[in-house]
């Protein structure tokens, strides 16, 4: 294995630790991949697999873009590459597991954005109901979606 694709398992190792690290972080915890129907409309939540998944990416592609070995030349021939050398720091590594942490947090925004308008426009059909407003703003957004199944 040469240094490049074992400087690439490394960062993207440390994408999966911050997407995983990120799965912890939330108030559901290591859910499984499912979809949820609430009010007709189903919203698939990615579960921890998807943080995962996500923080390997961002972690790969920030990598990729800024790191050290953004400018190597991936498909040169042999000769060209053997002056090239590829090191990698402790900074870089931990970057990869922050940038997997920001990424795969995006994604749990981006799905938690979908179950808080689902759950809006389901109250929004309801009449008024004080005791079920107090619980909508007491709750989480898979909670509130949780309310209108």
């Amino acid at each position: 294995m040469d240094n490049l694709t074992t400087a690439s398992l490394l960062i993207c190792s440390g994408g999966a630790i911050g997407g995983f690290v990120n799965a912890l972080m939330t108030q559901e915890g290591l859910i499984l991949p499912k979809p949820m129907i609430v009010g007709g409309n189903t919203i698939y939540r990615l579960g921890f697999v998807g943080t995962i998944i996500i923080g390997i990416i961002a972690a790969f592609v920030s990598w990729g873009l800024y790191g050290p070995v953004a400018n190597v030349d991936i498909f040169a021939s042999s000769a060209a590459q053997q002056g090239q050398t590829i090191s990698m720091t402790l900074a870089t590594l931990v970057g990869a597991i922050l940038v997997g942490i920001g990424g795969s947090r995006w994604l749990t925004n981006e799905v938690d954005k979908k179950l808080l308008r689902v759950a809006a426009a389901e109250a929004a059909k309801k009449p008024e109901n004080k005791d079920l407003s107090i619980r909508l703003a007491m709750s989480s957004p898979l909670e509130a979606a949780k309310l209108f199944q």
